[in-house]
This record gives C-alpha cells, structure tokens and sequence, in this order.
C-alpha cells in the first residue's frame, strides 16, 4: 500500500524516467520509429523512448517473463498507432484524413489514401503500423482467444479520438462526464491489457471481469495524469479537450467565448492569462486528489483476483503519475 507520503504531488520535482530519452528502442520498433520520423515527424523520438520506458510499470504480473520484451514492442506500437490518429484529429484538425484512419483496423470499408482531401502519407503509414502491431498481437500464445476483445477495445480508443475532433469543433459540447465516459479510452489501458493476457498462459478466465474493472480504474489514473500533464501545451494548439480545462469550462473560471477567441486569435498573452486562472483555481490540485481515489478503489480488488497481483499494477503508476506531473506543461 501506498503511504500518504508517498503518493505524487504537483510539489514534485523528480521525475522518475528522466532517463528515458537516452534508451535505444528495439529492432522491432525502431523500422517504425524511422518510418514516422521520415513521413509523419509530428512527435520526436522521446514520445515512445518515454513510453518504452514506463511499460514495464503496468505491467499485469501474469504476463510470461519470456514474452517481456515482445509486450512492451506490442505496446510501443500500440502507442504509435493511437498518437497518429490523435495528432491528425486534435493538432491538425484534418477530418477526410481522419475518417481514413478510422477505418484502418476494421475492414467494413478498407481505408482509401487517394480519396480526395486525404494526407495519404498517414493512411499509408497508419496500414504499416496496424499491420506490424497485428503481427505482434498475432505471435502471442493466447493470440485467438484475446483478439477479438482487443479489437473491440481499440474500437472504444477510436471512438474516444473521434469524440475528441468533435469537442474541437463544438467547445460548448465539453463535459466532465462525457469525458469520463469516452475520453478516457485515448489511454489505451484496455488493448495493452489485452496484450498482456494475450501472452499470460497461467490467466484465470474467471477473472478477466474483475480485472477489467481494475484496468478501467488504471485507465481514469492515466487519463488524469495526461490530462494534468498536458493541458497547458494544449491551450496553445486550440484542443480543448483536457479535463483540466473541462472543469474550468464547467465550474466558470473560462467561458466557451474566450475559448473561442483563442482559437480564432491564439497569443502567448491570451494562453498565459487563461492558464494562470485555472492554476490558481486549484483544479490540478482537485485532480490530484481524484487520481488517489481511482487508486484506493481499485484496491479494494486486492485479494479478489487470483492470478494477478493488483497491488502491483496499481503501484506502477505511482512512479508514471509522479513523471506525468513533473513533466507538466512538457508533455
């Protein structure tokens, strides 16, 4: 358990993973990493370095020893695919591109990169990726059994980009509940889950409720985290979608009418003066306070599931919350 004392602060100034930016990816995911650096190149490598580095933390402990490394390679990718998508719909605000991405999983309709108004380059790149990821997934022993589930839940993550675009074009749609309803599957805890169990031979089937449940409380802790982490960067791109500035919007410390003007209008002085509102508001504060609930609810799991260790999961993102909000503003 946790000890009061020990639980991150907006105080701390140690971010566990400070080294992160110096680790040198696999030979899985580094044609990837080159591949995006060379056609996409919204993100630069640290992205993923960071993200490779944090896997290990939440981790399910079921997960075979052998399979670590192919995981974490599934995961990276994983983080990849969904970073695409999220910059072509919040950063660049490209619709037709968009509802290409969209489409690149599933096979309803196969994605089109000539359609007019489309950015081929992220289609083309996107069917790349997905397609390594499933190889990836594919080669994990409990592959067949877990992949229908992980792709309804890379459905869910999707659904919860597209949700984002529209909060975007409709700042007056913003609700925290909303948000807690579709936005927090950008986090993409449910497929790395399914990662895991899909390379865990000893996972009970009789628990994959509870820890589901379990994973959604880890999932709310990591959305937090990025939203406190992000938030401010954000403002100055015109994504209005942080919880952050959702409770702001809510609670009347910004209004709809000033969002709208920074978007049409964005200046260094406009963002600074609405960022000093919300941080003197408190609301970082209150969403500290709502990560250690999610964590002591998800406690309560300990000793119910029988073939993971959820004391652990939940204290992997202690040490990635404590990154998340030293990195604030950063990330």
């Amino acid at each position: 358990m946790v000890a009061e004392s020990q639980f991150p602060s907006l105080e701390d100034e140690i971010d566990p993973f400070a080294n992160a930016p110096t680790r040198t990816l696999s030979e899985t995911v580094r044609p990837l990493a080159d591949a995006y650096d060379d056609r996409i190149g919204d993100r630069d490598r640290s992205t993923w370095r960071w993200f490779d580095a944090v896997e290990p933390e939440f981790r399910l402990s079921c997960v075979d020893d052998e399979r670590g490394r192919r995981v974490r390679d599934a995961k990276v990718l994983a983080t990849m695919f969904i970073t695409v998508i999220d910059d072509v719909a919040e950063r660049h605000g490209d619709r037709a591109t968009l509802e290409e991405l969209l489409l690149v999983p599933f096979d309803s309709r196969p994605a089109d990169p000539t359609r007019d108004g489309v950015d081929g380059a992220y289609v083309r790149f996107q069917q790349e990726l997905w397609d390594a990821l499933l190889l990836q997934f594919r080669e994990s022993p409990r592959a067949e059994e877990f992949e229908p589930l992980f792709r309804f839940d890379v459905r869910q993550a999707l659904q919860s980009v597209d949700y984002s675009a529209l909060l975007a074009r409709y700042p007056g749609l913003a609700g925290e509940r909303e948000l807690r309803t579709y936005d927090v599957y950008n986090m993409m805890l449910f497929p790395f889950a399914d990662i895991d169990l899909a390379n865990a031979p000893k996972f009970e089937r009789r628990d994959l409720s509870a820890v589901r449940d379990v994973v959604a409380r880890g999932q709310r802790m990591a959305r937090i985290g990025n939203w406190i982490a992000s938030w401010e960067r954000e403002l100055t791109e015109g994504d209005y979608s942080s919880g952050v500035v959702v409770r702001a919007l809510e609670s009347g410390i910004v209004s709809i009418d000033e969002l709208r003007a920074l978007q049409q209008q964005p200046s260094a002085a406009a963002v600074g003066a609405i960022a000093n509102r919300i941080r003197d508001a408190g609301i970082e504060a209150a969403f500290v306070d709502r990560w250690r609930r999610e964590y002591e609810r998800g406690a309560d799991y300990c000793g119910e599931i029988a073939s993971v260790d959820v004391r652990a999961y939940l204290d992997g993102f202690v040490p990635i919350f404590r990154s998340q909000l030293v990195r604030r503003g950063r990330a």
